[in-house]
């Protein structure tokens, strides 16, 4: 019966101490993937219980390489000298050898699956998630929010996004940060407050609700930071040029958590935009006078074919899907 792979065994790994015929059933261990997100439990705490350690995956891959390098020279038989082992030993070896590459490599480059979690909404999807430290986000459609599977709250508050979302970032008694990070060469930090955040490849915006956040974004090479207060909202082009302006109701900018949609002079090409953001629809528009159209109103939507329906009857023109595909005309 093979014996189980205990914390005490990965301990005696992560030292140095197990023996061929244990690191072979460790190999056996790890193609299990729900085992691998153990192992990195247990190698966070002995982490911490041996902190002269530092795990650099990096320089661990390079090292067994190289150590693979090292034993085939010295199995290797010289030029014209045979042994009784040639044929069955070394071939028995390098396969165990190559087969503890082969999970090494997978938890080398799998690692950022394995510490970090993923949340991800889809085409049409509104999603509210708590956080480990008491805040709450909600996920705006075709969106994803990345943050750390171990210490969140104890160690840092640091997030990625790409897409949309609503935060209530909870206070703490240490004043510990919260920071949303972004690709559109901005990040939000904050201390405790209400705020959303825009972030696709169109641009991005932040909205401050209520509190205060600090504006880090790189306009090239240089990063400046802006002091938002309540009522701000800050848009950054593709190009990371920013505009700040005040708004009354800072409010609209999230009350698509309510399936709603506030448009204020909208023109049809924004329209078309939101509509491949949020339901991954495709627009085409018969007639340039149809794209200069804008639209203003309120009104609740809880798929794609009661947005068409309403925006439709709002600009008083036909429209024809077909499958992804949208086409407005008159």
């Amino acid at each position: 019966m093979d014996q189980p792979v205990t914390k005490h065994t990965l301990f005696a790994h992560f030292a140095g101490r197990l023996s061929p015929l244990q690191r072979k059933l460790l190999e056996d261990w790890l193609r299990e993937p729900t085992h691998r997100e153990v192992y990195y439990q247990w190698l966070e705490e002995w982490e911490r219980l041996n902190a002269q350690y530092l795990a650099e995956e990096d320089e661990a891959l390079t090292t067994s390489m190289a150590q693979v390098e090292a034993w085939e020279k010295t199995q290797l038989p010289v030029a014209g000298q045979r042994t009784q082992r040639d044929g069955r030993f070394p071939f028995r070896w390098a396969a165990t050898l190559a087969g503890l590459l082969l999970v090494m490599t997978g938890l080398y480059l799998g690692r950022s699956a394995i510490l970090n979690r993923s949340i991800t909404t889809a085409y049409g999807e509104i999603h509210r998630e708590s956080l480990p430290d008491g805040s709450t986000v909600t996920l705006n459609a075709n969106s994803l929010l990345r943050l750390p599977r171990f210490g969140f709250g104890s160690r840092s508050r640091e997030v990625f996004l790409r897409g949309e979302a609503a935060f209530s970032v909870k206070h703490t008694t240490d004043d510990q940060r919260f920071v949303v990070r972004t690709d559109n060469d901005f990040d939000v930090v904050v201390l405790g407050t209400e705020f959303s955040v825009y972030a696709r490849p169109q641009g991005g915006r932040v909205v401050l609700n209520r509190g205060k956040v600090q504006l880090a974004y790189h306009p090239g090479t240089k990063i400046r930071q802006l002091t938002m207060k309540p009522g701000d909202l800050v848009s950054l082009d593709r190009r990371g040029r920013l505009a700040l302006r005040r708004e009354v109701q800072p409010e609209i900018h999230a009350a698509w958590q309510d399936h709603r949609f506030v448009f204020r002079e909208t023109s049809v090409q924004e329209i078309a935009s939101l509509l491949r953001e949020t339901y991954g629809l495709t627009v085409s528009l018969k007639g340039k006078e149809l794209a200069d159209r804008t639209v203003s109103g309120t009104f609740q939507a809880t798929n794609a074919d009661e947005f068409l329906q309403v925006i439709a009857e709002l600009l008083e023109v036909n429209y024809r899907r077909q499958n992804d595909t949208v086409l407005f005309f008159d």
